[in-house]
Formats: structure tokens, sequence, C-alpha cells
């Protein structure tokens, strides 16, 4: 029993040159025993070189990644992955529910009291049951379009002006307000949690720039 029995394929988001990710990535998952899974493998993910309707370059490649991967799987049940997810020791120990439509393994959240209501933060570790696939999919293709309708709740709690995309786990929180029929299911404890690794959506700190400088920083990281 594992949160992965339940996906028809696994997607793992990641930039082909960030080998270090896919290399630990590759650890973690002859960890949880999908090393050679034939429904595993890795989604090239998009570099972009403008923000677009974005708040950054990385926001909006990832943003088109997830897109990506929801388009290809339509018609079955999917796990996404992002490149800097580790596993926890609950990942095979949970199962998820038969009802579930989209599945958080890891996450934050802005109000704990309420997850079914709350900005949910995080998006590494996520399964969609098929109808979610279709839906979130054709939702996301919505966000491109000049045309794009933001989602009322967020305008009128204010923060939100309409004009910048929210990024991909946003989508997700935004999708589930709209189709409330969906039904969500948060794993606790969380199944994953995010390795610390430089980022390839936010803006890159200095000492990420510095070759030498960026692999000390990086084998810094693997000790937190």
């Amino acid at each position: 029993m594992s949160i992965f029995d339940s996906y028809d394929v696994i997607r793992i988001i990641s930039l082909p040159a960030r080998t270090d990710r896919r290399r630990d990535m590759d650890k973690q998952l002859a960890r949880v025993g999908l090393a050679g899974d034939p429904r595993v493998s890795y989604y090239d993910a998009h570099r972009m070189t403008e923000p677009g309707h974005f708040s950054s370059v990385g926001a909006h490649g990832c943003f088109l990644s997830h897109l990506g991967v929801l388009e290809e799987a339509k018609g079955r049940r999917l796990m996404l992955l992002e490149d800097d997810c580790n596993f926890t020791d609950e990942a095979r120990r949970q199962s998820v529910p038969a009802d579930c439509d989209i599945f958080y393994g890891g996450y934050d959240r802005v109000r704990p009291d309420d997850p079914n209501s709350d900005d949910i933060i995080g998006a590494h570790c996520m399964g969609f049951s098929a109808r979610a696939v279709t839906l979130g999919a054709d939702y996301l293709r919505t966000f491109l379009g000049d045309d794009f309708v933001p989602e009322p709740r967020a305008l009128a709690e204010g923060g939100y002006d309409g004009k910048i995309r929210p990024p991909a786990d946003g989508a997700y929180v935004w999708l589930r307000r709209l189709h409330p029929e969906l039904t969500a299911v948060f794993a606790e404890p969380k199944a994953a949690v995010q390795r610390p690794s430089r980022t390839d959506i936010a803006e890159t700190r200095l000492f990420d720039r510095i070759p030498v400088v960026r692999t000390l920083a990086n084998f810094a990281r693997r000790l937190r």
C-alpha cells in the first residue's frame, strides 16, 4: 500500500539541465520502490525568456510545465511531482481514497484550521483523478488568454489585482473553488516535503550565480 498505487502515470517536472535534481530524484524514487517503474518518467520543464502574464520567468515556465503534464495525461489518473520532492516514510504507508480527485502529498497551509477552503501552498507532490486531470488542463489553459477571468474570491479578499496570473499551486486552489464537486485529500502526516535546492522559479541569489560558491551552497542544502 502506498500513495502511488492509485495512479496510471507518474510524471516528474524537471529541467534537463538540472542533473543535480534528477540525480536526487532518482534516489527518492528508488527509496520508495519506483525505480524502473514503467509509469514513471521525467517531463522536460519549460524554460521561458519572458514572464508573460506571470510574476517571473520561472513562475511562467513552471505553470506551463504543469499545464503540459496535465494535457498529456488526459484520460488517465496522474501523480505529478516536481524534482525537488522528497518522500517521507508516510508515502509508503498511506493510500489515496478511491473517491479522491485531488491529492496533496505535500503542502503548506495559510490557515491550518480549514485546508479545504485554504490557500494551499505547494504543488511538488499532487495526484489527480482522470476527471480532475481534464478539468485542470482545460482550466489552466484559460490562464494564458487575454480574456482570463480571475477567481471571484481572490478579488474579493484583496491583495490580487487580476492582472498577474497566480502560480501553479494557486491555480489548483482556484480550480477547487470553481469545482467544489472535486474531492480533495490532504496527506496527514505529509507524504512529501520540498528538498532544499537552488530555485529555478524565483530570482537566483548571488551565491547561486558563482560556480564554486554554488557547489558549496548545494552541498550545504543537502546537509539541512
